[in-house]
């Protein structure tokens, strides 16, 4: 493979940069170039070895639990998958190789089919047997018990209560015991499976059966998604088909007579019952620094699963081998983990992803929080998707290293696999995706490799059999390329030992603080002049201190580099104990700007405390201008629709005990220890209420104004409850700021 990286660090020097690092060769001379350029030379065998991980991950049946490739939480699957990844990083070389034991709510799926027995229009007796079924996160008819070899089953639409309730009316009835309910779902556009589960189960039915509309699924009519549930254990069973499937269902309701459905399903679910095993391995640290690094995927998936995330496991696998057959002897330890639970590890909460890696930082290793250089994490490392541009996500702080180390020289000789080179993108976001995002709230940065657009792929390939090795772009949206994993492995090898070779980790603050003050722009809607003024004033102190950090790190690796070129071990080792120091500071510093700033949006998107609230404000002001201005439209009273990350639209479609909960889940009422607890800051757990009564004043056919003025005082009520939080979170972050100065 050639080897030649590049990146995109600002706008302004982007064609000199572009130019220099696709015209330049010339390598670096820092202490770490030696070792990189040997690492290099091994990229080709330790490719091999993750594409082998990650096919045996993918396609050994020994390490499924069901035909179709399911690997889930706390799994017989995971388990013994665990134990050949343990055997694996062994192998390799790694050493004080475990698997960590963490308690998840267990996920095993092993089968599921239904068969529909019916008499067609000239009374022949006929049998539709669907076998290709999953079930989500759900009870099994199996392990609920009871009798499910003779039920009805009827198409409930895309599952709304007004569905429902037309139904009822329709066939003089009040709930749906003794039947199935057929139900398209959208979860790209639309609403996510836990809004048609819940209802279901609220309306009495025996079981849900879903299939994709549209979003997922894409890539023909035979294609079955499945996703994470994000509800509770509502005892009832949740499986999803391919729309084809859902159609033969659809003509037999039709046409047929005499219908008769009998559901199977069985599907291993519980609360706090399972363990997962998060497999590490390390190469040991030379100089007793107690710091890491961590390079990491995550091994549980769905179906075949081999972009996400079996190429990801197997892409650490092989950043480890060729370390480790580099003989690079690390100064900080590099530990490599093959994290379970990933896909989903516990119900009650809209944030049910993610489990396995938050209880590894909060439960197995709580003293890595502090210690802990940098996570660099993969999801679908290999899927290339035609782009011009790859993209390095990081966190805020760290966009200072991704630059740098394209800038240094250190990788000028690994050809960029990307046309236009890769685009250092330092701004937290993809992140809460992924597993980086149980780390970064406990205060490890993160890096991880993404696609600039893998939208086609996604909605043709994610979460479904799909998710395949294909080399052949049968579709245009994407295909594996091993030539894209290698460069992955050379790059984020270097990566990892470029943070071990330099001593102090040059975190950027100033980062943060750009985001601090894209925060406040016109918050003074919201709060007093003078609370934002001294905001500002905290945040330009706060910057003067964010600059002199970054160059006192700066400093320390350019001692450490100068007394490396004269060869002065004790200049080198007081370098070195100056930056594990600064470290140490600067690690607490970026856990506090965690704790103290930083919440959730909804459950994907990272944003300041006060800013979430302002979002919301913004919405609650939209609708009451809208239904005030003297004229009611249906756009004025779908715009409600938008508040608390989408999740206002439940109060568009379901009951009131499923709008109560998904605020629950969204505020994460039964669940203590989640990375998003206590974080879903903006969220006004009634509001859903006022936004229900006004859409079904709206479907009475009422245009009156006056009609809504309750309604807008009703929202008015929110927003001064909202302001207020608002208030004395620029007040707290204001003092933050300040703490936050005198730490760094």
């Amino acid at each position: 493979m050639k080897k030649l990286l590049t990146y995109l660090p600002l706008t302004l020097l982007m064609a000199f940069v572009m130019m220099m690092a696709t015209s330049c060769s010339k390598t670096s001379d820092l202490s770490m170039q030696e070792d990189i350029d040997k690492m290099l030379e091994l990229t080709a065998d330790a490719t091999d070895e993750a594409e082998d991980v990650a096919y045996k991950l993918a396609y050994d049946e020994e390490l499924w639990d069901d035909s179709t490739g399911f690997r889930t939480a706390g799994s017989d699957a995971e388990h013994r998958a665990a134990d050949y990844l343990a055997e694996e990083f062994e192998k390799i070389g790694l050493s004080d190789v475990k698997k960590e034991p963490v308690t998840v709510d267990k996920w095993q799926f092993n089968e599921a089919y239904m068969n529909i027995s019916y008499s067609d229009k000239n009374g022949q007796k006929k049998e539709l047997n669907i076998d290709d079924m999953v079930s989500y996160a759900a009870q099994g008819t199996k392990q609920l018990g009871g009798d499910y070899s003779s039920l009805g089953i009827v198409d409930m639409g895309t599952g709304t209560e007004a569905e429902y309730q037309a139904y009822y009316e329709e066939n003089d009835c009040t709930d749906m015991s003794g039947k199935i309910v057929l139900v398209g779902v959208d979860q790209w556009n639309e609403v996510w499976i836990d809004g048609p589960y819940m209802e279901a189960a609220v309306q009495g039915a025996e079981a849900i059966v879903s299939y994709s509309v549209g979003g997922y699924a894409q890539y023909d009519e035979d294609t079955i998604n499945i996703q994470d549930i994000c509800a509770p254990d509502m005892k009832m069973p949740c499986t999803s088909i391919s729309k084809n499937e859902a159609e033969k269902i659809q003509k037999i309701l039709k046409s047929g007579k005499n219908i008769s459905a009998e559901l199977y399903v069985d599907n291993e679910v519980g609360s706090q019952n399972g363990t997962s095993y998060n497999v590490t391995g390390t190469i040991k640290g030379t100089e007793n620094t107690g710091q890491r690094i961590i390079v990491a995927g995550h091994y549980d998936k769905y179906f075949y699963g081999f972009e996400d995330d079996c190429t990801a496991v197997g892409l650490a696998t092989g950043i480890a081998k060729a370390i480790i057959d580099s003989g690079y002897q690390p100064a900080n330890d590099i530990v490599f983990i093959a994290h379970g639970a990933e896909e989903w590890g516990r119900f009650d909460t809209s944030t049910d992803w993610a489990i396995g890696s938050w209880e590894m930082i909060t439960t197995a290793h709580p003293q890595w929080q502090g210690s802990t250089l940098a996570l660099i994490n993969f999801e679908m490392p290999s899927v290339d998707s035609f782009n011009d541009v790859g993209i390095m996500r990081t966190s805020y702080e760290l966009g200072e290293i991704g630059n740098t180390l394209f800038s240094s020289g250190l990788i000028n000789e690994v050809d960029s696999f990307y046309k236009d080179g890769v685009e250092v993108k330092n701004d937290d976001q993809e992140l809460p995706r992924t597993d980086c995002i149980s780390y970064q709230f406990n205060g490890v940065p993160a890096f991880m490799p993404r696609q600039e657009d893998k939208t086609e792929w996604s909605q043709n390939r994610y979460h479904t059999p799909k998710d395949d090795d294909n080399v052949d772009d049968d579709k245009g949206d994407g295909v594996h390329s091993k030539e894209l994993l290698e460069y992955q492995l050379s790059l984020y090898s270097a990566l990892a030992m470029y943070i071990d070779g330099t001593p102090a980790l040059a975190l950027d603050f100033n980062s943060r603080c750009d985001d601090f003050e894209a925060a406040i722009e016109d918050t003074e809607k919201y709060a007093s002049k003078e609370s934002v003024a001294a905001y500002k004033d905290a945040l330009e102190e706060l910057r003067e201190s964010a600059q002199e950090n970054l160059a006192a790190a700066k400093d320390i690796n350019s001692d450490y580099e100068k007394a490396y070129r004269e060869d002065d071990k004790e200049a080198m080792k007081a370098a070195r104990e100056k930056g594990t120091e600064h470290n140490t500071k600067a690690l607490a510093a970026f856990k506090y700007v965690q704790d103290q700033f930083m919440g959730l949006a909804d459950y994907g998107d990272i944003e300041l405390h006060h800013k979430g609230l302002q979002n919301n404000l913004d919405l609650y002001t939209g609708v009451v201008d809208a239904i005030s201005d003297g004229e009611i439209t249906e756009d004025d009273v779908w715009l409600a629709s938008e508040i608390n990350g989408y999740y206002e639209y439940y109060a568009y479609l379901y009951s009131d005990e499923v709008c109560a909960l998904s605020n629950g889940l969204l505020m994460n009422d039964k669940v203590e220890s989640n990375w998003g607890s206590n974080k879903m800051t903006l969220a006004i757990k009634d509001s859903w209420k006022t936004t229900k009564n006004m859409y079904a004043k709206w479907n009475e056919g009422v245009t009156d104004p006056a009609a809504y003025e309750g309604f807008a005082e009703e929202y008015k009520g929110y927003i001064d409850i909202l302001k207020a939080d608002l208030q004395e979170f620029v007040n707290s972050e204001t003092e933050a700021m300040k703490q936050l100065k005198d730490m760094i």
